[in-house]
């Protein structure tokens, strides 16, 4: 019998720090701009000011709409196979593997609550992967992996289809964080 394949996207929300970085880029490039145009206007003649103003408003606008994508952030999450894959999506086209993990090797599996928060805080973690919408959205689960040499959690959103197979999978890692 093959085993199912469940896909998760999960979309970036925007607050706290989303939005803050986002403000920081634009207002980083409009003072590009003006910058640019400051200095365009006391280097140049008047006769030349409009041209040089839209090869610099032009640049500005490149400059944001190619950088833009990367402050829209999706997160793909597919269970298959026995494995986890886990990628990020920006701007709806640039995906970016950032780990394959087997199932098998999760050592604690579990929903993030406060008391996971606690025994996640004083465990030796070296990498966290955030693969949620929100810190505050209603259900998040944990999972604790070893990646090479290094202790490394993963923090995403499942529905209860995803976390019977986890637990289908790796019963032991499930009973290590208490899912029932």
């Amino acid at each position: 019998m093959e085993s199912p394949t469940l896909e998760y996207i999960i979309k970036q929300k925007n607050e706290g720090k989303v939005v803050m970085k986002k403000l920081l880029f634009i207002l980083g490039v409009l003072l590009l701009f003006v910058s640019l145009a400051v200095l365009l206007l006391n280097l140049f003649a008047p006769v030349l000011y409009l041209p040089f103003i839209l090869l610099d408003l032009a640049l500005c606008a490149m400059i944001f709409f190619i950088a833009w994508r990367f402050f829209s952030v999706e997160y793909e999450i597919i269970l298959s196979g026995g494995d986890i894959s886990l990628t990020v999506i920006y701007g709806k086209s640039v995906r970016k593997r950032l780990a394959i993990i087997p199932i098998n090797s999760l050592s604690e599996l579990g929903v993030y609550d406060d008391t996971a928060y606690e025994r996640l805080c004083r465990a030796s973690l070296q990498k966290n992967y955030l693969f949620v919408s929100s810190m505050a959205a209603p259900t998040i689960y944990y999972a604790i992996f070893e990646e090479g040499k290094e202790r490394c959690v993963l923090y995403f959103e499942t529905d209860e289809r995803g976390i019977n197979y986890l637990k289908q999978k790796n019963s032991s890692a499930a009973r290590a964080g208490n899912i029932k």
